[in-house]
């Protein structure tokens, strides 16, 4: 089976904006002054660890956060961090399940929809299912930049530039302007100099 790669300018990009991003802040914490993310590799697709992730690494600390999504069965937030908890702990489908309990609370969210197309991405190699996922994100949570970005990125790896430049174009009437996601799409779509 063919592997599928992020390219190198994707992830460059994703870099230079990534402060701010992931599920450390839809629980509310504040970013830390540490850099963005950090690249394990392992047996599986390369993951990329999201701002906040030692928060939540550990048997213990997974373990406090599943005790909190089960005493707050309808709080969104007690449900994210578990399932944040389980990703970084490397329990994918254990992490999808809590993402999909935050989407029975609100699903109005896009923030659900895309970290578990991440999943399907980075640690199931299955960047179709993923584009489902991230589409979901912007349909039913159109002012989530991320799902956005992770829109676009996916339609230039599969080499829709049109498509790649309808969402972007989409992305631009939604999210405000000055918007540093929206900034890093325009230069996804924008023509290659050379």
């Amino acid at each position: 089976m063919k592997r599928f790669r992020i390219f190198p300018v994707a992830v460059a990009s994703f870099a230079l904006f990534v402060a701010g991003c992931g599920q450390s802040q839809a629980i509310g914490h504040s970013a830390p002054t540490k850099p963005a993310s950090k690249t394990v590799a392992s047996n599986k697709a390369t993951r990329v660890l999201r701002m906040g992730a030692t928060a939540y690494q550990g048997a213990s600390n997974l373990s406090k956060y599943e005790q909190q999504a089960s005493t707050h069965q309808q709080s969104y937030e007690a449900q994210i961090a578990a399932g944040t908890a389980a990703e970084v702990n490397n329990d994918p489908q254990k992490a999808i399940q809590y993402w999909q309990q935050a989407i029975k609370i609100d699903p109005k969210k896009g923030n659900p929809y895309e970290y578990i197309g991440n999943i399907y991405l980075e640690d199931y190699n299955n960047p179709k299912e993923a584009m489902t996922w991230y589409k979901k994100s912007i349909t039913y949570g159109p002012s989530y930049d991320y799902g956005w970005y992770r829109v676009v990125q996916l339609e230039v790896q599969f080499g829709d530039m049109p498509a790649a430049k309808k969402y972007a174009a989409e992305a631009a009437k939604v999210l405000p302007k000055g918007n540093k996601v929206l900034a890093n799409l325009e230069t996804f779509v924008a023509p290659k100099k050379g």
